[in-house]
C-alpha cells in the first residue's frame, strides 16, 4: 500500500502498511522522539532502518513541507538544519524588524552574522507565499522620516532625513537607489537590501 506521507510525523501504524517491519516502524519513531528530523527526501533514505529497496519505492511519495518563514516560530527556526536557538531568535526579531514580513528568504542573509554557508544549507526548506511577500514591502519614497530610521535596513536618522530631502528637492524620475547611492546618501550594501523590498 502506498500513499503520501511526511517522515516527520507519520504513525508507526502507518509506517507499517508501508512495508516497515514493527521493530522498523518503532526505531523510526524513537529517532524523532530523540529530536531527530528529515529535513529532505534523501534525509529518509540515508537512515539506517530504511533500506535502498524500500527507499526506491516510497521515495516519490515522500512529502515534507517547506518551511514558511513568515509564519514560523522561534522552535519551527531552530529545528532547521545549522540555525540553534540563537539564530532562531534572531529570524524572528529580524521578521518583526521588518514589520511582520520577509519579502524573501535571501533576507535571513541579511541577519548579521548569518553567512552564506547556513543560508546555503537551508535555502531550499523554506518559502516566502507571493501574498506575504507583499505584506513586507517598504516604500522609502512615500515613508515617513521616523519610519525609515525604525527600519533595520536604514536604522540612521541621518540617511532618513537626507532621504527625505533628497525626494523632496529632486524629481521623481531620479528617485531610484542608484541615485541615492551616486549622491552619496545609501552605500552599494544598503541599496542591495533595500531593493528586496521596494
Amino acid at each position: 500500500m502506498l500513499f503520501r506521507f511526511n517522515p516527520n510525523t507519520i504513525s508507526t501504524d502507518s509506517l507499517m502498511l508501508l512495508g516497515f517491519t514493527e521493530k522498523q516502524a518503532q526505531s523510526i519513531d524513537a529517532y524523532r522522539l530523540k529530536g531527530g528530523r528529515y529535513h529532505r527526501v534523501g534525509d529518509f533514505g540515508n537512515s539506517y532502518v530504511v533500506g535502498k529497496d524500500i527507499f526506491n519505492r516510497l521515495k516519490d511519495y515522500i512529502d515534507i513541507p517547506l518551511l514558511d518563514i513568515n509564519a514560523a516560530d522561534s522552535a519551527a527556526f531552530d529545528a532547521l538544519p545549522g540555525i540553534g536557538a540563537y539564530y532562531a531568535a534572531k529570524m524572528v526579531s529580524q521578521r518583526e524588524a521588518l514589520g511582520g514580513w520577509y519579502c524573501c528568504k535571501e533576507q535571513l542573509l541579511d541577519i548579521w552574522n548569518f553567512g552564506e554557508e547556513r543560508y546555503e544549507g537551508l535555502q531550499d526548506l523554506v518559502f516566502v507565499k507571493p501574498e506575504d511577500a507583499a505584506k513586507g514591502k517598504f516604500d522609502i519614497w512615500t515613508a515617513s522620516e521616523d519610519e525609515m530610521k525604525a527600519h533595520p535596513y536604514i536604522r540612521s536618522w541621518k540617511i532618513a532625513h537626507n532621504i527625505v530631502l533628497y525626494r523632496n528637492s529632486t524629481p521623481q524620475s531620479e528617485h531610484t537607489l542608484d541615485h541615492l547611492v551616486s549622491a552619496g546618501i545609501l552605500t552599494p550594501d544598503s541599496a542591495t537590501a533595500l531593493s528586496k523590498i521596494q
